[in-house]
């Protein structure tokens, strides 16, 4: 699993064809999608992108999601992760949506807080994931609560429906990935080599600290000051801890990308994916939520290839080409697939000597 992950690189190299046919300058359907089944969420992290769209209790109509799943693989839309702008697990009928996604033929993940994958969940869902990853900031209840904004034993509840996460899918042999995120910042990085021995013992197939990339829009700004250079050292105690089973990624790259110019000068990657809120509205990106400039339509109105295929996005997209993508945040999502298609885009001399 060391490197076929690829969580600091990009896996447009696997689809050559859609590559391909986005350079010749064709029209493409994305590859990738992220769907918010919840606006609202049972956590208060003091790091949270997303607070200032206010926790809406909003949630995805699923009768309107499962047409949408099935026009979407009809388009060759290939994946889905369940996460957005809340709790997912929140939508009561998140499992059932799990499933069908996988039936129509496309990879399914999800990223949670984790304390609503119960066991009844585990049981009802979790073969239907390529993959699944708990947010989990800290090391220990106390410090847990103050970084989540809930209650202690919310750490507990977590580390339990893990474990029987892992011994379910041991159990019946499912090929699901099970990881754990922590989001480093003042306030939990003290607990980031002692998460990492719990969640060995635990039994999960690997952890990732990520750094803290301040949002545009958000209202938090608890780690833009945090100095990541003091603490690259801190990959090599983690490493200590790996075995055959249990996988480390420390995201050293990413902490240096924060004091590094983007290498690429426009927003290339937007046209391999697509972002669908918790109302049913389809985004260009989703560090814009809320910004109409960046609003492809909304699937209550219109199908979801309609909406990919209409004026709208066109507009939006040329809005994006003119704009200044240091505007953006400090670690964008795409940034290493806009670095790999400035590149096609803008090929050096002598690219026919190999």
């Amino acid at each position: 699993m060391s490197d076929e992950i690829l969580i600091d690189s990009h896996k447009l190299i696997y689809h050559p064809g859609r590559v391909s046919e986005w350079l010749k300058g064709e029209h493409i359907y994305p590859i990738y999608a992220e769907i918010a089944l919840s606006g609202s969420c049972n956590h208060r992290c003091i790091f949270c992108a997303l607070d200032y769209l206010n926790y809406k209790p909003v949630f995805m109509d699923m009768g309107l999601l499962l047409g949408t799943l099935q026009d979407m693989a009809d388009s060759g839309v290939k994946s889905v992760m369940y996460a957005g702008e809340g709790e997912p697990l929140l939508n009561r009928n998140a499992a059932e949506i799990v499933n069908v996604t996988k039936k129509i033929g496309m990879d399914v993940a999800l990223t949670s807080n984790g304390v609503l994958f119960t066991e009844e969940v585990t049981r009802e869902c979790l073969e239907a994931f390529s993959w699944i990853r708990f947010s989990l900031n800290a090391g220990t209840g106390k410090t847990y609560g103050i970084v989540h904004r809930t209650k202690e034993a919310d750490f507990d509840r977590v580390l339990g429906n893990l474990q029987y996460m892992v011994k379910y899918k041991r159990d019946h042999a499912i090929a699901t990935t099970i990881g754990v995120q922590l989001l480093m910042i003042p306030e939990n990085f003290e607990e980031v080599v002692e998460l990492g021995k719990i969640l060995k013992n635990t039994g999960v197939d690997y952890y990732t600290v990520k750094p803290y990339s301040q949002h545009p829009m958000s209202i938090n700004c608890v780690g833009k000051n945090f100095d990541y250079g003091n603490f690259l050292d801190m990959e090599n105690t983690l490493k200590t801890l790996e075995n055959e089973k249990f996988k480390v990624f420390y995201r050293s790259w990413a902490m240096k990308k924060k004091s590094m110019e983007k290498g690429y000068d426009r927003c290339w990657g937007l046209p391999f994916w697509a972002y669908i809120d918790a109302g049913a509205k389809v985004w260009a990106c989703s560090a814009y939520l809320g910004d109409e400039a960046f609003l492809y339509g909304d699937l209550k109105e219109n199908s979801f290839k309609e909406i990919w295929d209409g004026g709208k996005r066109k507009k939006v997209m040329e809005h994006v080409a003119c704009m200044d993508v240091d505007r953006c945040r400090e670690i964008c999502r795409l940034d290493a697939i806009n670095t790999y298609l400035q590149e096609l885009k803008n090929p050096g001399m002598h690219v026919n000597f190999i």
